[in-house]
């Protein structure tokens, strides 16, 4: 099963891009852990602790999305004063 995980990215202060990412995994199990959560940051422990159970694809048409819809933060601009 392909996976688009889509997420915003505040990368800039005045704008939010939309990043992806494809995986390719026939895990039920973390296929269910990835559409519990809308946080990007959880997305990213599961990715990571389930590294052996996917594989990263380049774009293609996905049989599944999932939307993450908080936003995740570049640290650098957290460390900007404005």
């Amino acid at each position: 099963m392909i996976i688009k995980i889509s997420y915003p990215y505040k990368d800039k202060i005045n704008s939010i891009d939309m990043k992806e990412i494809y995986i390719e995994t026939d895990d039920e199990q973390l296929i269910h852990d990835l559409k519990a959560t809308i946080n990007p940051i959880e997305i990213g422990i599961i990715l990571s602790e389930n590294y052996d159970k996917f594989k990263k694809i380049e774009k293609t048409d996905p049989d599944e999305i999932i939307f993450i819809e908080e936003v995740l933060v570049n640290p650098e601009l957290k460390l900007k004063s404005f």
